[in-house]
This record gives structure tokens, C-alpha cells and sequence, in this order.
């Protein structure tokens, strides 16, 4: 077991985005990769909020490494996950 709360979260989840969209992609394509990997998670009516989860868990981790462009991005990410609601 390990101490870091991170790697215990990244171990449960069961669908992870692919390597490298969080760090270059669209505001589009991370919004349908979350949806994507939340929607392979668990039952259809909590998509969204697995996806949202998702997102809030990548800007957490990135913490004040995290660009004020990809923050920007990451914003509009969750721009379009909510509108899919």
C-alpha cells in the first residue's frame, strides 16, 4: 500500500485517458477522453460526474506546475463536460 494518496486513486480507477492529452491536447479532446474513460468506469448516469472528477483530479495533481494556458484549457474541458449534462 502506498503512502501517497494519488497513486492510491490512480490504482482504483480502473479506465485511465490516454498518456498525453491532459499535457496537449484540445479543450475538446480532453473532454471526450474523460468522458470516454468515465463512461467505461461505471453506469451511465454518473458519467459526467466521474469525468468532472477526472479533470479536478489532473489539476490538482499539476498543481502550481500547471500553466495558466492549460489551466485555460482544463477550464474549458469542464465547460463542455458540464454542457453534456
Amino acid at each position: 500500500m502506498s503512502n501517497h494518496w494519488s497513486h492510491e486513486v490512480s490504482e482504483r480507477d480502473r479506465h485511465d485517458v490516454e498518456p498525453g492529452v491532459f499535457a496537449g491536447g484540445s479543450a475538446q479532446e480532453i473532454a471526450d477522453a474523460v468522458l470516454a474513460a468515465a463512461a467505461a468506469d461505471g453506469p451511465p448516469e454518473t458519467t459526467e460526474q466521474r469525468a468532472m472528477a477526472k479533470l479536478t483530479f489532473y489539476e490538482n495533481r499539476a498543481g502550481r506546475n500547471l500553466s495558466d494556458e492549460r489551466r485555460a484549457v482544463l477550464d474549458d474541458a469542464k465547460a463542455i463536460v458540464r454542457d453534456r449534462t
